[in-house]
C-alpha cells in the first residue's frame, strides 16, 4: 500500500506543475498571438481609414472648385454649364428645366456614355431622387461628412462582387477643414455626384433647374491617385488597393510584391459618394510579424524539464528507500519467525518444570519459573506484534472469526496478567457482562487485549487501578479497558494509533515497547468490522472501547 501512496503521490507532484506550466505556455502564446492580430487589426483599420478620408476629402475639394464656378451677375443654369464644361476635367454638361427637359448639352466628345447613362435617363434619375429626398437648400448633416448618401447604399453578397448601380449624394454644408481652407457654412445651393462605379456625374440645383456636369474619369482619378497616401507619409511597406464593389482594379500604391497572404488583408467600403470602390491592404511580410514564441516555449519546456528531471530523483530515492524499508521488514519478520520456534520450546519446558516443582513444593523454584513464563508471554506478544505488522504492510494481514465465549476468553488474558499487574501493586477489577457466543478470532482478541494491558502496566503505574469489563446489545460487543493514569491528551489521541508513536514526556521515559500495539490492535478491530478508539469523554485516565459485532463479516 505505501509504495502505491508514494507513487500516486509522484504522479501528482508531476501532473500538477506541468500541468499548470503548459496551460500557462499555452495562454502567453494565445495571448501574443491575440495581441498581435488586435495590433494588426488597429493597424489595418488606421490605414484604411486613412486612404478613405483622403479620397473623399479630394473628391470634396474639387466639389467645392465646381461649385465656385457662378455668373457673375443673375446666376443662369446655361451660363454656368458653358462655364462648367471650360474646365479640362469635364467631359460634358447640360441643364435641365422644371419640366424635365433637357438643352444647352455641351459635349467634348472625349466620352461615349453607355445607353443607360446618358443626359436625358441621368437627369430623370437625379431629379427624382433630389425630389424625394427634398434637397431645395444647402444639405448640413449632424456629423462633419464631406458628402451624405441620399437613398440606401449597395450591400453586396457576402463573397460576391456587387454589380455597379448608380448613387446620389448631395455636399454637406458644416464639413470644414480649416488646415486645408476648405470652404464651409457659405453655400448657396444644394450641389452633389450622381455616380456609378466608372461614370461621375456633378449636379448643382437652381431654383428649379438642374445642372449636370460629366467628369472625365481619368483626369479625376489620376488626380487623386497621387495623393494617396498622403503626401509627406512615409510608403506603405504593403500593398493599398482600390478597386470598384463589381471587382475592377482602379490603382494600387506600395510594395507590389514582397506582401503577406489574402487571409491577412483589410478592405472596407469607401465613403459617399464613392460607396462602390473597395479600398484594401494587404500588409507585406516582415511588416507584422508572428508572435516570438520561442522564449515562452524555452521557458515552459525548461520547466517542464526541471520537474521531471526532480520527479524523477524523488522516485529513484523513494524506490531505494522503499527497497531498504523492505529490507528490513523482512528481516525482522524473519528474524521473527526464527524466535518462535525456540520461544515456543522456552514456554513448554518452562511449563513442565513448573508442574514438576509443584509437587516438590519449591516456591522459590516455582516463582522464578512464573517469572520465566512471564516474560515469555510478553517477547511471545512482541514477537507476534512484529509479525502481524509485517503482513498489515503487505497488506495480507486476516482473521479467522470462530464462535467463542467473549467473557471465557478475556477472563483467561486476565488471568493471566493479574499476577503480573498485582505484583506492582495495581488493584485489579473485572466485570463479565459479554454475549454467550459471538463469532470473533480468539488470537486476535488476546493479542488486543494484551496489547492493552500491556500498555496499562507500562504507562498506568501512577493510579495502581485498571478495570477489565464487557457489554453487548443487539449487534455488537464492547470490551472496555480503564486505568487511572497520566491520560492520553486530546491532541494525541488519533496520533497514537500511528505506528512507530510514543507519547512523549516524562512519565514514559525509559518504557520499553516498538510503538506498533495500538496500530496493530485498531487493524484487527478494523478486519473484523469493528473498531478501537479511546473515548473523549473519560478525565481520570485513559479509556480504551474495542467494539466488534457479533456475527462479523471478515475484511481481507
Amino acid at each position: 500500500m505505501k509504495p502505491r501512496r508514494s507513487n500516486l503521490l509522484l504522479l501528482l507532484l508531476v501532473v500538477t506543475p506541468v500541468a499548470l506550466l503548459t496551460w500557462l505556455g499555452t495562454y502567453l502564446i494565445r495571448d501574443a498571438a491575440r495581441s498581435t492580430s488586435q495590433a494588426r487589426v488597429s493597424v489595418l483599420e488606421e490605414r484604411l481609414l486613412v486612404a478613405n478620408q483622403q479620397l473623399t476629402h479630394d473628391l470634396r475639394q474639387f466639389t467645392d472648385e465646381l461649385d465656385e464656378i457662378q455668373n457673375e451677375g443673375e446666376p443662369a443654369a446655361t451660363v454656368i454649364a458653358e462655364k462648367l464644361i471650360q474646365h479640362p476635367w469635364v467631359a460634358e454638361s447640360w441643364t435641365v428645366s422644371a419640366t424635365g427637359e433637357v438643352a444647352n448639352l455641351k459635349d467634348k466628345k472625349i466620352m461615349s456614355p453607355s445607353a443607360s447613362a446618358d443626359a436625358q435617363t441621368r437627369s430623370a434619375a437625379i431629379r427624382e431622387i433630389l425630389q424625394l429626398s427634398g434637397i431645395h437648400a444647402p444639405f448640413t448633416t449632424i456629423t462633419a461628412q464631406p458628402f451624405a448618401l441620399l437613398g440606401s447604399p449597395p450591400t453586396p453578397a457576402a463573397g460576391q462582387a456587387g454589380k455597379a448601380e448608380w448613387l446620389t449624394a448631395v455636399k454637406s454644408d458644416n464639413y470644414h477643414l480649416e488646415s486645408d481652407g476648405a470652404p464651409g457654412g457659405n453655400a448657396i445651393f444644394p450641389s452633389g455626384w450622381h455616380v456609378t462605379d466608372g461614370d461621375f456625374i456633378y449636379w448643382r440645383k437652381m431654383g428649379e433647374d438642374l445642372i449636370c456636369a460629366r467628369i472625365h474619369g481619368s483626369a479625376l482619378w489620376g488626380s487623386i491617385y497621387k495623393r494617396v497616401p498622403i503626401e509627406g507619409m512615409k510608403t506603405y511597406p504593403g500593398r493599398l488597393s482600390l478597386s470598384t464593389a463589381s471587382g475592377i482594379p482602379l490603382h494600387a500604391w506600395g510594395n507590389q510584391h514582397s506582401v503577406a497572404n489574402d487571409q491577412h488583408s483589410a478592405s472596407k467600403l469607401c465613403s459617399a459618394p464613392l460607396c462602390q470602390w473597395v479600398i484594401s491592404y494587404t500588409p507585406a511580410d516582415t511588416e507584422f510579424p508572428e508572435p516570438f514564441l520561442f522564449p515562452i516555449l524555452l521557458g515552459v519546456g525548461s520547466g517542464c524539464i526541471l520537474v521531471l528531471a526532480l520527479a524523477w530523483t524523488f522516485f529513484r530515492e523513494n524506490a531505494r528507500e522503499i527497497r531498504v524499508a523492505e529490507q528490513r521488514v523482512s528481516f525482522v519478520n524473519q528474524i521473527s519467525h526464527e524466535l518462535k520456534t525456540p520461544l515456543t520450546n522456552i514456554r513448554l519446558y518452562a511449563e513442565m518444570a513448573s508442574n514438576r516443582i509443584e509437587q516438590t513444593g519449591d516456591a522459590t523454584t516455582l516463582r522464578h519459573l512464573g517469572v520465566v513464563e512471564t516474560e515469555t508471554a510478553r517477547l511471545d506478544r512482541l514477537i507476534q506484534n512484529v509479525l502481524n505488522y509485517a503482513r498489515q504492510q503487505r497488506d495480507k494481514l486476516t482473521v479467522q472469526p470462530r464462535p467463542l465465549n467473549l467473557d471465557e476468553l478475556v477472563g483467561r488474558v486476565v488471568s493471566n496478567w493479574r499476577p503480573i499487574l498485582e505484583g506492582k501493586d495495581f488493584t485489579v477489577e473485572a466485570h463479565f457482562k459479554g454475549p454467550a457466543e459471538m463469532k470473533a478470532d480468539s488470537d486476535a482478541v488476546e493479542q488486543i487485549l494484551g496489547n492493552l494491558l500491556s500498555n496499562v502496566d507500562k504507562y498506568a503505574g501512577y493510579g495502581k487501578w485498571v478495570s477489565i469489563r464487557t457489554e453487548w446489545s443487539d449487534r455488537e460487543a464492547r470490551l472496555i479497558v480503564e486505568d487511572h493514569g497520566p491520560g492520553i491528551p486530546q491532541a494525541k489521541r488519533h496520533s497514537i494509533f500511528e505506528p512507530f508513536e510514543r507519547l512523549r514526556s516524562d512519565l514514559n521515559e525509559g518504557v520499553s515497547g516498538t510503538g506498533i500495539g495500538l496500530t496493530i490492535s485498531r487493524e484487527l478491530a478494523a478486519l473484523h468490522g469493528g473498531s478501537l478508539q479511546v473515548c473523549s469523554q473519560f478525565r481520570e485516565g485513559a479509556r480504551f472501547i474495542l467494539t466488534l459485532p457479533i456475527n462479523p463479516s471478515p475484511l481481507s
